[in-house]
């Protein structure tokens, strides 16, 4: 017994306070991996709350393109216009839409003093004092806009062996900040094809615009650069142009191809104008056909040139790029067959757009008793029934079938048509310039490139 509690004290436990160590271990890994979870936490935070603010600002700046292409439109007349003043496009022109106080000039990283640097008001479209003028503040951003020249162009990479665009004007030398060049277009070239192009003097073609985009939200910024224009015009050679061939089919289609913006009308445009079968390879194009269309002029004298001169010509409308180009410039959509609605204003013209194969519309797009102001665009085939009635241009890639019954088909400005065209009963076409003018005046702005800045 002695000997046992002998061994006892000389050979003490080594188990005795492990549990205190343990625990105060176990407290301060704990207080690690506390420490930790909140460091991250508040990383995630704060990562995605910049997050956040970036794509606000990013989305920002997005909205002050939009009000950039809706308030380009139009003319200097109108009291939102934010465009070039001038009559003659002003080669240094520049102007703003400042959405809040918080925007200074300062901001802008493009500035230059030697431009005009608007800040357009509805009651001065040439003031100079920098202070809120967007349409709305609840949304910030800073936009600046200017014509494109050469000089912008050569600094995003064009030359002679890499060009961006057509250089008309004879000369190929570079140019600078100071001396620019000639502006940018966007338009038709001789085949018809949407280019960029300079010219050796200004002409009434739409120049492109260059639009840079502040936005901002809390300590976020973002900058986006796009480059936009109108579609441009499209000479309109007649009433109704078809690439196909044209057949009426009774004696109660009235078609005129002076221009009946003016009372008398004037002018000396065909009221029908088709292709060659040489240029558009179809067999069966050639002058129209008139079924039974018989006229007596005594009952409709207001249309001396019904329709005993067509003509049949080389001129090779690119239908199907235009269709292809405000299929995503336009202002409403069209995914149904229609009987009834009003399509834009006399104030308001507009671009309606149509895909017949998406969704798939069997017989193709049908309209009826339909008012519109614009431009119709149709991808596929189009039917214009009884009361309809359209202030502008129409456009189809397929054909066209005109059954005008009832109030017939009445169309105010021209036709314009990829493949065939059958007329049957009522129909009342008239060329209309004022009407096509409005309607391209008031044509989307299409984006042509875009970028996000640093």
């Amino acid at each position: 017994m002695m000997k046992g509690m002998t061994d006892r004290k000389m050979h003490p436990s080594n188990e005795k306070g492990m549990t205190l160590v343990t625990v105060m271990l176990l407290v301060a890994v704990l207080v690690v991996l506390g420490t930790t979870a909140v460091m991250m936490s508040t990383m995630d935070r704060k990562i995605s709350g910049n997050y956040k603010t970036s794509n606000e600002a990013f989305y920002a700046a997005e909205a002050g393109i939009e009000e950039a292409r809706t308030r380009l439109l139009g003319t200097n007349a109108e009291a939102d216009y934010v465009g070039d003043p001038a009559t003659t496009p002003n080669l240094l022109w520049s102007s703003y839409i400042v959405s809040s106080s918080e925007w200074a000039i300062t901001d802008d990283a493009t500035y230059n003093a030697s431009y005009t640097n608007y800040v357009p008001t509805t009651s001065s479209h040439t003031s100079t004092t920098f202070s809120p003028n967007s349409v709305q503040s609840n949304i910030s951003y800073l936009v600046k806009m200017k014509h494109k020249t050469e000089y912008d162009a050569e600094q995003a990479g064009h030359s002679t062996t890499n060009p961006h665009y057509e250089d008309n004007d004879g000369s190929t030398a570079l140019h600078t900040a100071a001396a620019p060049g000639n502006f940018i277009y966007y338009g038709y070239n001789a085949s018809i094809q949407l280019v960029q192009y300079t010219t050796a003097a200004a002409t009434s073609d739409e120049v492109i615009k260059i639009v840079t985009s502040y936005g901002r939200s809390g300590n976020g910024k973002k900058v986006i650069f796009a480059e936009v224009a109108k579609l441009p015009p499209v000479a309109v050679p007649a009433a109704l142009y078809a690439r196909g061939t044209v057949t009426t089919n009774g004696s109660s289609q009235n078609i005129d191809g002076r221009d009946n913006c003016f009372s008398p009308p004037t002018g000396s445009n065909p009221p029908i104008y088709t292709m060659t079968p040489s240029v558009t390879g179809y067999s069966g194009v050639g002058m129209p056909t008139f079924n039974g269309a018989t006229r007596d002029p005594l009952l409709y004298p207001v249309y001396p040139n019904y329709p005993t001169n067509p003509v049949m010509g080389p001129i090779d409308i690119n239908i199907t790029t235009m269709v292809d180009v405000y299929g995503t410039t336009y202002d409403q959509r069209i995914e149904e067959d229609l009987n009834g609605g009003t399509y834009g204003s006399p104030s308001n013209y507009v671009t309606v757009y149509s895909d017949t194969n998406n969704p798939y519309l069997v017989q193709g797009l049908s309209v009826s008793n339909v008012t519109g102001y614009g431009i119709l665009v149709v991808r596929g085939d189009l039917t214009l029934n009884g009361g309809f009635t359209w202030n502008g241009l129409v456009i189809c890639s397929g054909t066209i079938t005109f059954n005008g019954g009832g109030l017939g088909v009445n169309i105010n400005g021209a036709v314009l048509a990829n493949t065939t065209v059958t007329m049957n009963g009522g129909l009342d076409l008239r060329y209309n310039g004022c009407q096509l003018a409005n309607a391209f005046q008031r044509s989307s702005m299409q984006i042509l490139s875009w970028k996000e800045g640093m």
